[in-house]
Formats: C-alpha cells, sequence, structure tokens
C-alpha cells in the first residue's frame, strides 16, 4: 500500500523547484481553522462503503476496516451521510433520534471507535446535520401530536394548521380538499422545523470535526401559510399522478431571510465555541440554488456563517450541455459571485445525481476528476468517482430509495437507487463490499472488468493511480493551494485554465489544465494564448505531469502545439513569467533543463 505523498517524489519537486525558482515560491500557510482548505472531503454513504457483519448493508465496522485506504488516496476529510436513527422511510434523512446510531450502522460504541480511528490517522469528520426536519417516529413528533394545550411542552416543535375551510372530514375527504394549502414537499413527505442547538453540542463532543447543514434554504416557511405560485416552466414527466416538487415557485417556504439569522447564531454560539486550537469546527450548507443566492451563506465579516454553500453548478452538466464554454460558463458563474476573500469548492457526483461517466459520457469520467480537483478551492469526491464507478439498474419491483417508490408512474425519473451501489473494492463476490447473499441494491457486475481498487493499485495507468497523482500534487504544490485562476483557451472543444502560486511574484512554478470536452481532437496554440494575459511560457515547453489515460506522463511538450484526443486532460507543469521577461535566455535553459527531470522522473 503507498503512501500518500512519495518521499522520492517529495525530493524530485525540490530538486525542480529549486532549480526552476527565480524568487521564492512559498506553499501557503493554512492556519488550524483552514484544514478544510486544502483537503480533499470524501463522501461515503454509508449503506454502500463496506458491511462488516453480513446483512448486505454497509456499517460503521465496515468504515472502520477501511479507513487505512484514505490516506493512501491523500484524502483528509471524511463526510458522513446520515447514521441517525431512524425508520429509513428516506434512508436516514428522517430522523427519529439525533443523539443515537441506527442498529443498521452500529453502536454510539462504533462511532466513538471510528472516530477515534480516524483522529489516529489525521483524518476529520464531517456529518450530515438535518435541521430542517424529522421522522414522525421521533419522540418530539409523537409528543407534540398528543395536544395544543399549553402544558404539552412539545406543542410548538411542529407546525400544525387547521384543514382548509369546506372539509368535512380530513380522515376520509379527498386531501386537496383539505389539506391547509399546496406546499409540496421535496420528498412528499411531512416538513417541520426545530431548534438544534443540543445536537450540534452532543456530536461535538464527540470529536465530530464539521457539520454539512442539510436543506437549509427549507428551514422557515411563511407564517402566512398561503399557496405557492405555480410554476411556468415545470413540465411534468408522462403520466405524472400527483403534485412534484418543481410545479411550484417556492415563495413561501424556502429562502426566508430568517435563516440566516439562525446560522449566524450555530456559528458564534457553538462553532465558534467550540474552535479551540486545534480543533476548529467546519460548517458547509447544502441546497441546490444560483450562485447569487448560495453565497449569502457565508455571511459577511462581521457576521460570518457558513465555511461555504456547496457549490453544485458542475453537476448541472449533462451529455447534451457538456462542451468548453458551458463548464466555463458554469465556473465562472461561481468564481465571480464567490466574495473577495472567500474559498470556492466543487462538487461533481453526490448520492442524489447520477455519476458522472452516466452523465457526461464514459470518456469524460477521468476529466471531470482532474477538474473537480484541481480548480481552485475545496474538492469533494462522492465514494467510486476515484475508480470511476458507473450507475446501475434496478426495476421498480427492485427499487428501494422512497422518492422512487412514491412516483411509481415515474419511477426512473426519481429513483437515485443507480447511484448508490455498493463500493467495488476487489474482483471477489459482491466486490468485497458483503459476503450476504444479496447486497441492499445489487453490486455494479463492471467489478469483475477491473472496476474496483484491487485490481486498479496495480494498473499504472488506472483511473486509482491517476486520482492519486492529483491529489498528491495538490498536497504539494504551491500553485495549487491558493484561489489564483486564469482561463486560457475556452471555446466548445476547450476548456483551460492556469494555476500559479502568487501572481506578484516575478516567476512561476505553474500548472495548465486543458482538458477537451468533444468528440474530436484538438491542437493548440497555449503560448500565444498566455501573451495575452502579460503572461510568457519559459522556454514555451512544459512537462506533462498527469494526462487522464496516464500515458502520457512526463513527456515534454511544445506549448505552442499541444494535441488532445477527445475526452483526454493534461496537467502541465511549466514555468510562467511576466511577458517581458519572456527574453532571458538562462531562465529559457533552466526550465527545460529541469523539465528533462520532470520527463526522467515520471517515465522512471
Amino acid at each position: 500500500m503507498a503512501a500518500c505523498t512519495d518521499r522520492t517524489l517529495a525530493i524530485y519537486l525540490f530538486i525542480v523547484c529549486s532549480t526552476i525558482a527565480v524568487t521564492n515560491v512559498s506553499t501557503t500557510d493554512f492556519t488550524w481553522r483552514e484544514w478544510w482548505k486544502p483537503t480533499v472531503i470524501y463522501q461515503i454513504y454509508p449503506r454502500s462503503f463496506m458491511d462488516s457483519d453480513g446483512d448486505g448493508v454497509g456499517d460503521l465496522q465496515g468504515i472502520i476496516s477501511r479507513l487505512e485506504y484514505f490516506p493512501e488516496i491523500c484524502v483528509d476529510s471524511i463526510w458522513l451521510s446520515p447514521i441517525y436513527e431512524s425508520p429509513m422511510a428516506d434512508f436516514g434523512y428522517d430522523v427519529s433520534d439525533f443523539k443515537n446510531i441506527d442498529p443498521i450502522f452500529g453502536t454510539l460504541d462504533d462511532f466513538d471507535a471510528m472516530i477515534i480511528k480516524m483522529h489516529q490517522l489525521g483524518l476529520k469528520l464531517i456529518m450530515d446535520f438535518v435541521p430542517n426536519h424529522s421522522s414522525d417516529k421521533h419522540d418530539w413528533f409523537l409528543e407534540s401530536m398528543k395536544s395544543k394545550d399549553a402544558s404539552n411542552e412539545y406543542r410548538d416543535f411542529y407546525v400544525w394548521k387547521d384543514p382548509k375551510e369546506g372539509c368535512n372530514d380530513p380522515v376520509t375527504d379527498e386531501p386537496e380538499n383539505c389539506l391547509p394549502n399546496n406546499w409540496v414537499s421535496v420528498f412528499s413527505g411531512s416538513r417541520v422545523q426545530e431548534e438544534m442547538d443540543s445536537v450540534l453540542r452532543f456530536w461535538f463532543d464527540r470529536g465530530v470535526d464539521g457539520m454539512r447543514v442539510d436543506a437549509i434554504r427549507h428551514m422557515y416557511e411563511d407564517e402566512s401559510y398561503a399557496d405557492e405560485p405555480v410554476n411556468p416552466d415545470y413540465t411534468p414527466p408522462p403520466d405524472e399522478d400527483k403534485p412534484q416538487y418543481d410545479s411550484l415557485l417556492h415563495t413561501m417556504t424556502a429562502d426566508l431571510p430568517e435563516l440566516h439569522d439562525v446560522i449566524e447564531g450555530w456559528r458564534s454560539e457553538i462553532f465558534e465555541k467550540y474552535s479551540t486550537e486545534p480543533n476548529y469546527r467546519f460548517m458547509v450548507t447544502e441546497t441546490y440554488d444560483t450562485p447569487s443566492k448560495l453565497v449569502l451563506y457565508y455571511g459577511t465579516e462581521e457576521n460570518p456563517q457558513a465555511d461555504y454553500p456547496f457549490n453544485f453548478q458542475l453537476i448541472m452538466l449533462t451529455e447534451d450541455t457538456l462542451s468548453g464554454t458551458e463548464v466555463h460558463r458554469l465556473v465562472d458563474d461561481w468564481m465571480v459571485s464567490t466574495p473577495q476573500g472567500k474559498w470556492p469548492n466543487w462538487v461533481v457526483g453526490n448520492h442524489d445525481n447520477n455519476r458522472i461517466g452516466d452523465k457526461l459520457g464514459y470518456q469524460y469520467k477521468r476529466a471531470a476528476n482532474i477538474l473537480n480537483l484541481l480548480l481552485p478551492g475545496t474538492p469533494t469526491t462522492y465514494y467510486g468517482e476515484e475508480i470511476g464507478m458507473e450507475d446501475i439498474w434496478v426495476s421498480y419491483n427492485d427499487t428501494q430509495d422512497p422518492y422512487a417508490k412514491n412516483n411509481p408512474c415515474c419511477w426512473e425519473e426519481y429513483t437515485r437507487d443507480p447511484e448508490r451501489s455498493p463500493m467495488q473494492w476487489d474482483a471477489t463476490e459482491n466486490s468485497g463490499f458483503s459476503t450476504a447473499n444479496k447486497t441492499w441494491l445489487p453490486v455494479n457486475e463492471k467489478y469483475l472488468l477491473g472496476l474496483n481498487v484491487e485490481d486498479q493499485r496495480k494498473d499504472p495507468r488506472s483511473a486509482l493511480n491517476m486520482y492519486k497523482k492529483l491529489t498528491e500534487l495538490r498536497k504539494i504544490a504551491p500553485a495549487l493551494q491558493t484561489n489564483n485562476l486564469t482561463y486560457l483557451i475556452v471555446n466548445e472543444q476547450i476548456f483551460s485554465f492556469l494555476r500559479i502560486p502568487n501572481e506578484k511574484d516575478a516567476s512561476h512554478n505553474s500548472y495548465l489544465i486543458t482538458i477537451n470536452f468533444s468528440n474530436e481532437p484538438s491542437t493548440d496554440d497555449y503560448a500565444s494564448n498566455v501573451n495575452n494575459r502579460n503572461l510568457a511560457f519559459v522556454g514555451n515547453v512544459g512537462a506533462i505531469t498527469v494526462s487522464s489515460d496516464m500515458d502520457r506522463n512526463g513527456r515534454l511538450v511544445d506549448l505552442t502545439s499541444v494535441d488532445l484526443k477527445p475526452g483526454e486532460a493534461l496537467v502541465i507543469e511549466t514555468m510562467t513569467v511576466p511577458s517581458s521577461a519572456r527574453r532571458h535566455t538562462f531562465l529559457n535553459l533552466t526550465l527545460i533543463a529541469a523539465l528533462i527531470l520532470v520527463a526522467y522522473y515520471f517515465t522512471n
């Protein structure tokens, strides 16, 4: 098992950087409060990661057994989808006890053992925090529904609203005649909000390093309870038999300004009070919205809120929309919207969206990882993306996702089972995930064709080894530890950008990242393009540090004529200087000598 940072690689990079740098370029010094900036966050869907007891469902002991995998792939932070006690009507997002572990996953003792081992390995743990709603099996709900009497301390934990006028019998009448309004839940279930301070304190006391605040935009509803307007842009799937969330404009149930006051309170009264050196408590908020609305969750310097809101721009890409110009639009929308001094982040997949290859086309899976990991900011990896996992197909009779079961008319439109299949560890039965006769969801049969961790460890050209080279590079390259982003060639075929350590330096050990998002090969002049940014590539030469197919690593490349195959991405190490300095012959010769060392390292 290889270590995250190869000592030989570190020595080599020290030599190269010392050779070609003409000014002192140092790695950004992240403080103890900023551990989340240079990290890679890895999302574990607990049901699907590793099963330790043979029941076909992943659990905490299974996660414990696989923790050494993360230092191997240079991942420092793990985000765990819900493991709270739950009737599993929505696989853990319907919580019946916010301070306990569901028996499917284990016990609090298992949780404590897991976080102890994580911290021993230098890993951070981020949990899901679900403040917007609970299960109707939660003790709070059961007590609240008993009476509205003032003596019932739980009466206001939930919002109770009488039926519409004209409803004769709320039990037997048609729902549309009795429901208080036309509001529709995201997942067709009940809605509720609750003050959750004690829940945060409970898990921070157990050592949790951060929280992902789920569905934050829905936390407040308008107290008028008025109907929401119809969404004129909504096109229902064929045979839709009930109102869907997207059929309305959510003017009464989303994005109410009061929710920002709550986040500010959590930040100042809980997260900050638990943030004592060296244990900063990290917060990321989750909701799908436009960049201009999402960036409000950063708060202000005077009243900070989340460290960042999840940025789902890249998740919006599909095979039909994929192009260099569209990727540029989505990236730039976020970078332009991000407030000065705030940190960006990127996500290309999660438990609610089809996997990368199935959305974009299989030839772009590796390119998407390069994009996600090398844009400025913090990337999130959904489990299995590092080996190129793909969706499965599940029949309606075998469907597990409640969202799909609630919509039998068009279940394939709504099911999220395909992207939640078990992690593919090796080529043994059930891909090494479980010894059960039947796993909770089927394993993708491609695990038998090399689409698993163990086989890819042995293959130097695998997706996993490409991922490891990228995460290693993030650790040691100053250019990849800043917010600097310079676009180069952008057109329908190509999206490319330059990462440099510090734009005020006289010269930079830089990385050119270029991706061909088309079905046709390309040849482009990046040297002329960078001149338009008042920069120059010394010697107009670079060394390919990582190629998406892992077949061109170490080769020198003429930056006036770079060839890319369809779907190919290249990470090219070079040196940039201000355009006025490009005539310095010494710099040219020094860079070429250094790049020869680069090529030698990667080919040997």
